[in-house]
């Protein structure tokens, strides 16, 4: 290879690093064009916007109080994790979110030979809207935005080594001691347990992502 004269090295030197510069521009262009966003970015918002308070819910469903477990759980989450702090009235934020209820529903998923009943899938599913309480602006609104969980109806096919069983209130000697109602009942209000905390967090992750 002929050795490039000095002022050409020098040529070089400078136009790599312009170069590189330009490729990296050109790749995060395409990156936000697509709507990417790198990590650690997220929703910012205005100065004077530094608490939220969660209005009661609405329920269009038979399940009793699942509005009431929701709207905590959500509080819960942006107490626990921030920026924004939980107001101290329902009606005191400069964000308040409200919201619908609009599922609880429990469906077979998993049969025997005798066409009986395993294991039911519990549904939940919401309607959300964040708003300025001065203004009435919308900032962020989800539509059947929807969780779900397994649970099983009768002993024989509850694995009592998963993680999720050992993480429950049950223990495996217990099972013994209950019919297959009362099983069924337990292990579905712990699966509305797993569904409300799984929503809160998606909850509170897509306002602050900006989802």
């Amino acid at each position: 290879m002929v050795p490039l004269p000095g002022s050409a090295r020098r040529l070089v030197r400078v136009l790599r690093p312009a170069t590189g510069l330009a490729i990296t521009g050109l790749l995060a262009s395409a990156l936000g064009g697509c709507g990417y966003q790198f990590a650690g970015s997220g929703r910012k918002f205005a100065p004077e916007l530094r608490t939220i308070s969660v209005q009661a819910f609405a329920n269009r469903t038979r399940e009793v109080g699942i509005e009431k477990r929701l709207a905590f759980a959500i509080e819960r989450e942006f107490g626990m994790r921030g920026p924004l702090r939980v107001a101290s009235g329902p009606g005191d934020g400069d964000l308040v979110l409200t919201g619908t209820v609009r599922e609880a529903v429990d469906s077979p998923v998993a049969f025997n030979r005798n066409d009986e009943v395993l294991v039911y899938r519990a549904t939940v599913a919401l309607d959300l809207e964040l708003k300025r309480r001065e203004t009435g602006e919308p900032i962020w609104q989800a539509s059947g935005l929807r969780g779900s969980g397994d649970y099983e109806s009768v002993a024989s096919v509850i694995v009592t080594t998963s993680p999720e069983f050992r993480s429950s209130t049950l223990n495996a000697g217990d099972l013994g001691g209950f019919t297959d109602i009362q099983l069924s009942e337990s292990r579905r209000r712990q699966a509305l347990e797993r569904i409300v905390a799984d929503l809160a967090r998606d909850v509170y992750d897509q306002i602050m992502e900006d989802f």
